[in-house]
């Protein structure tokens, strides 16, 4: 079916169900230890749920985290909250959360589950993003179109060549596929850090590391 049948099928049918999620990522590097304050949303008819996580970016632990329900379907949901305090001190890491769900499921909430799924997944492209802006020479960002003069899909392509720098990116998607790749853009590039390089000069900076 052609993708204009289908939205066509729906065109004059009201939607039955729309969940949403948002997550968004606050840093203060500035602050001691380092640290970043995640705020992850899910809305839908019947949920309006909001998980605080506060994370240190010096360790990449959990330092605080709570919930906020202003809708829930049930009196007994807002009981669940308080078992997850046992995440304070975990590590922020999509792996690690998801291997430490309450061992007793009655104990916990599946919604919180996926905020905290949610957070965790996004917190590595978030991060990277984040240092990216630090880093990257603003006359090749795209995002930064005030600096320099270069025309925009040279900058797209020069950011391209330098998120395949790194070895979990190169080859991840059709667009980062090394058949895209030019020796000139490629060497352009080479004198940068990788994503994965800043990020563990950054934890090691954070943590006073030399």
């Amino acid at each position: 079916m052609a993708l204009s049948q289908l939205k066509q099928k729906i065109r004059y049918k009201d939607c039955g169900f729309q969940r949403r999620y948002e997550s968004r990522y606050y840093w203060f590097p500035e602050e001691s230890p380092p640290s970043c304050l995640i705020e992850v949303s899910q809305r839908d008819p019947y949920h309006d749920m909001t998980l605080y996580m506060l994370v240190n970016l010096a360790t990449m632990k959990i330092m605080d985290l709570d919930v906020e329900e202003d809708r829930v379907p049930y009196e007994t949901c807002p009981h669940a909250i308080k078992t997850y305090s046992y995440l304070i001190g975990e590590d922020i890491s999509y792996n690690k959360i998801m291997r430490k769900f309450p061992e007793d499921k009655t104990m916990g909430c599946l919604h919180i589950n996926e905020l905290l799924q949610n957070a965790a997944q996004s917190f590595s492209s978030a991060y990277a993003f984040f240092l990216k802006e630090r880093n990257f020479p603003p006359e090749w960002d795209e995002y930064r179109m005030y600096q320099g003069d270069l025309d925009p899909k040279s900058r797209r392509e020069i950011g391209r060549h330098w998120w395949m720098k790194d070895k979990g990116v190169r080859n991840s998607c059709y667009s980062f596929s090394d058949r895209h790749e030019t020796p000139e853009l490629k060497q352009q590039v080479k004198p940068l850090d990788s994503i994965t390089s800043l990020m563990v000069k950054e934890f090691r900076s954070a943590r006073g590391d030399r």
